[in-house]
């Protein structure tokens, strides 16, 4: 059986590290993408002392990444795995919450680069590798977008919104194609982004990221199947 390539960003973090790590067992060949060389070493060191193969790790910062960037690292996947049938999307950026008038520029530009356009980029220039596969995937990771549009959200909300906008958009254009595109809110989990969005809340008393990177791996493997575009794990229905 083919190994299928998987690219994840923010792979690092709490859910995309936790998605890493299943996919690892799952027969994925995995391409590791995240800002965080430590977090990634650290990632590296957890799935090959569980007895999987090696992952290929992707030291970038979507900050700064332009099109030469992302479609070198294209290029590279092809170059060694051969193609490319899987995109998950779970870099985010958030700093702090904040009125909007007291947003620093420099920040807002950061986390739309990073939330928004980035994504956007990665996800255009991976279309034909994906198309290449005959099932490919690409996967968006939403929020429960009438929390984040209310006050202090900054950025972040914004790019959230515009970013199901983009899924949708994606979906769209794809629908006569192979490709299967998702925007899906994974309900909340412990995280450093909740921990510093919920500064009163124990970040214990939330979920392990684990179990929505399970339902996500299962969408990836085909053992379950989305029902529509936008999906939330956490209440089962629309994101």
């Amino acid at each position: 059986m083919k190994r299928k390539t998987l690219l994840i960003t923010g792979a690092a973090g709490s859910l995309g590290s936790a998605l890493a790590a299943l996919a690892a067992g799952r027969a994925f060949n995995l391409v590791l993408l995240d800002r965080d060389q430590r977090g990634l070493e650290r990632l590296y060191d957890r799935i090959t002392e569980a007895g999987h193969p090696e992952p290929a790790l992707q030291l970038t910062d979507l900050a700064a990444a332009g099109p030469a960037d992302i479609d070198a690292i294209l290029a590279a996947i092809q170059e060694e795995f051969g193609g490319l049938d899987a995109v998950v999307h779970c870099a985010a950026r958030f700093e702090f919450l904040a009125p909007l008038e007291h947003v620093p520029p420099e920040e807002w530009l950061l986390s739309m680069q990073v939330n928004l356009n980035a994504a956007w980029l990665l996800s255009a220039r991976s279309l034909p590798l994906l198309r290449e596969s005959g099932q490919g995937r690409l996967y968006f990771m939403l929020e429960e977008l009438d929390r984040v549009g209310g006050a202090l959200w900054g950025p972040y909300g914004v790019s959230k919104h515009a970013l199901r906008a983009l899924v949708g958009q994606l979906a769209a254009e794809c629908q006569s194609s192979c490709i299967e595109v998702l925007g899906i809110n994974p309900g909340p989990m412990q995280s450093s982004l909740r921990a510093r969005a919920y500064l009163a809340e124990n970040p214990a008393a939330q979920p392990s990221p684990v179990g929505a990177a399970e339902r996500i791996l299962d969408l990836l493997d085909g053992v379950r199947a989305a029902s529509g575009v936008y999906l939330s794990l956490a209440s089962g229905g629309e994101a």
